[in-house]
């Protein structure tokens, strides 16, 4: 039952990322609902398998993003490193502790994405990346752990 659960929560994740893609224009913010599924990988997985689907996320993220290939996949991975190493120290069990870690770490990513997009591009920073962004993708990322039987289907334990 957990394996069905968790893969059908992925396939969610993932079918709602390329609607909220599709509408893009009409949204105002998005949600990262990819980076719920790189914090899932990270808290569960060894550092290995970590990187590489931080990598994946990432890359799946700058073509989302239709711009710079690459510049999502190197902020994930160095995200997906700290979380995997972070999420072996903190109480998950505290849902503000799970909050802090979607929101920083999301924060951090968009920060060094928003980084690259000035100095290579020339874009302005996006404060919609770097503060709405991650507090959204986190409330709704412990929205949906915050019952307990859920956090028995995903095994945050």
């Amino acid at each position: 039952m957990n394996r069905r659960v968790k893969t059908g929560l992925f396939i969610l994740l993932i079918g709602l990322q390329v609607l909220s893609h599709r509408s893009l224009g009409m949204l105002k913010f998005n949600l990262d609902l990819l980076h719920l599924i790189l914090v899932y990988i990270a808290i569960r997985s060894g550092f290995m398998k970590t990187i590489f689907s931080a990598m994946a996320i990432g890359l799946v993220t700058d073509y989302f993003s239709m711009q710079v290939m690459g510049v999502f996949g190197f902020s994930r991975t160095i995200t997906g490193y700290l979380l995997n190493e972070i999420s072996r120290h903190i109480d998950l069990k505290n849902n503000v502790l799970v909050f802090l870690l979607i929101s920083v770490s999301l924060c951090f990513s968009n920060l060094i994405a928003n980084l690259f997009f000035h100095f290579i591009l020339g874009f302005p920073f996006q404060l919609s990346l770097i503060l709405y962004q991650p507090l959204s993708t986190g409330l709704l990322g412990v929205l949906l752990i915050a019952p307990r039987k859920m956090k028995q289907y995903l095994d945050v334990y």
